[in-house]
């Protein structure tokens, strides 16, 4: 199986500290978003992302699970060690190539927070990952609707955080690699500023990957916008399983919600 794919970060126009990590290697691909309001946020968003390079093999997405959870584990012994870095911890979003010879074009996803994972198959465009927040949780339990979760104050308040307590409850996907498929992993510092259909727009219209990122950040932090950090990273899978049916939620081979690592 191979990738194409590229990314790029910005501090924003408000911000002191780009407290975003991104991973991109050709096997996996993470975003980490620290969380600006506790000490450390960039700190835990390097730690977490040096954990992922630090694997061997990944093979499943229980191990992709596993090494998040080696992620918190490694933050939390990190503020341990430094006092004035208590209370550190970051969002994660992780897409992974888990193939082998039996099955090659087989992907693990997962994420912990707010950063998201989309993907643009035959034409469609669709939100993987399901955010971590007060606001989403109210409007999926059908306290409010969709459209007052999009305006709530609570919207970014986060309900799980890597490195936030002993153990983190990740959410993960087993995905197939279908040739053509793209895929986009983003801190929110990208879809609280580009609307829908502007990043829809980019992904379908810019080729290269490298360039779909670098554009996606810019719409960002154009005037009047860049109020966070902002991190994109586009992967197309160029080679991989035959295509199938254009509906992106047939990509998803199997889900496991909330599996405490």
């Amino acid at each position: 199986m191979r990738f194409d794919f590229g990314a790029a970060s910005d501090i924003g126009l408000h911000r002191h500290e780009n407290q975003d990590r991104y991973l991109a290697d050709g096997a996996l691909f993470a975003v980490a978003d620290g969380l600006g309001g506790h000490s450390g946020g960039g700190t835990a968003a390097a730690t977490a992302i040096d954990a992922l390079g630090r694997r061997g093999r990944l093979e499943s997405l229980a191990h992709l699970v596993a090494l998040v959870g080696s992620a918190n584990a490694a933050i939390l012994e990190a503020a341990r060690d430094d006092p004035s870095l208590t209370g550190m911890s970051t969002t994660l979003c992780v897409l992974a190539d888990i193939g082998h010879p039996a099955d090659p074009a087989r992907l693990a996803a997962c994420n912990v927070g707010d950063s998201r994972l989309y993907a643009l198959a035959g034409g469609r465009f669709s939100q993987l990952t399901v955010d971590h927040t007060v606001a989403e949780n109210l409007a999926r339990d059908g306290v409010i609707t969709a459209v007052e979760a999009a305006s709530r104050a609570d919207r970014h308040t986060l309900t799980r955080a890597v490195g936030y307590e002993r153990q983190v409850h990740v959410d993960g996907w087993e995905l197939a690699a279908v040739e053509g498929t793209r895929f986009l992993l983003c801190s929110d510092g990208l879809t609280n500023e580009v609307p829908d259909p502007d990043i829809v727009e980019t992904l379908r219209s810019v080729t290269a990957p490298a360039a779909a990122a670098r554009s996606l950040v810019e719409q960002a932090v154009r005037p009047g916008h860049g109020r966070d950090n902002v991190t994109v990273v586009v992967v197309d899978v160029a080679d991989g399983a035959g295509p199938g049916p254009g509906d992106p939620d047939r990509l998803v081979l199997a889900a496991t919600p909330a599996v405490a690592a």
